[in-house]
C-alpha cells in the first residue's frame, strides 16, 4: 500500500539533497517479522484472515511503542492505532465504502462476496465508519484510503526524510521555526 509513498518520499529527499548514512536502530524488529508473517498468513487461508490480521495488527503496534521516541514513529502509530480500531471492531476486516471502491480499476468481486481476507463492505452496521476506507485517492496508486492511513502515509514520509538524514519536524513547525532538524 504504501509503496508509492515510500518511492515518492525518497524521491523528495534526494532532491532535498538526503542521503543514507547510516539506519536508524529500531528496537525489538522481530515483532515487525512477526506482523508481516501474520499477514502474509491472512492471505494464504482467508477464512481466518480477520483474526491473522488482528493479531498482526498487535504486534506492529507493540513495535511501533518500542520506537516511540522519533516524532515520525509516533505519527506512523496513530494511523497504524486508528485502523486498528476499525478493524478490531469489524470483526477483523478493514471496512470499504463500496461506492468509492468502485473508481478503482481492480476486481471487486472478492469483497461483495466476503472472501476478501482484509477487507469487507461498509453498511449501516459498520463499527466506526468514519475511521474506515472512505476516502478515495486517485493516484499515484489509485486507493480508498482512511484517516489512519493518512497518518501512516505522513509518518512514512517523515520516517524516509530521516533516513536520508533530513529529517523534518512538524513539532518546530508548528512553532514557527526551521521545519527540518539537525541531523
Amino acid at each position: 500500500m504504501l509503496l508509492d509513498v515510500i518511492g515518492l518520499s525518497f524521491v523528495i529527499a534526494l532532491l532535498r539533497g538526503g542521503r543514507i548514512k547510516e539506519f536508524p536502530k529500531f528496537h525489538k524488529l522481530s515483532l515487525l517479522f512477526i506482523s508481516i508473517a501474520l499477514q502474509a498468513l491472512s492471505a494464504l487461508y482467508p477464512p481466518a484472515g480477520g483474526i491473522f490480521v488482528s493479531i498482526s495488527y498487535v504486534f506492529i503496534l507493540a513495535f511501533l511503542l518500542f520506537n516511540r521516541q522519533s516524532e515520525d514513529i509516533r505519527i506512523f502509530m496513530m494511523g497504524w492505532f486508528l485502523n486498528s480500531l476499525a478493524i478490531w471492531t469489524n470483526n477483523g476486516r478493514m471496512p470499504i465504502d463500496l461506492e468509492q471502491a468502485k473508481k478503482l480499476p481492480y476486481d471487486l468481486t472478492p469483497v461483495i462476496n466476503g472472501t476478501n481476507f482484509k477487507h469487507s463492505i461498509l453498511t449501516e452496521s459498520t463499527n466506526l465508519p468514519f475511521l474506515t476506507d472512505v476516502i478515495y485517492m486517485p493516484s499515484i496508486i489509485p486507493r480508498v484510503i482512511s484517516i489512519g492511513d493518512i497518518f501512516i502515509m505522513l509518518g512514512a514520509f517523515l520516517l524516509v526524510q530521516r533516513l536520508m538524514n533530513k529529517p523534518i519536524s512538524l513539532l518546530q513547525l508548528r512553532e514557527g521555526k526551521n521545519y527540518a532538524t539537525k541531523s
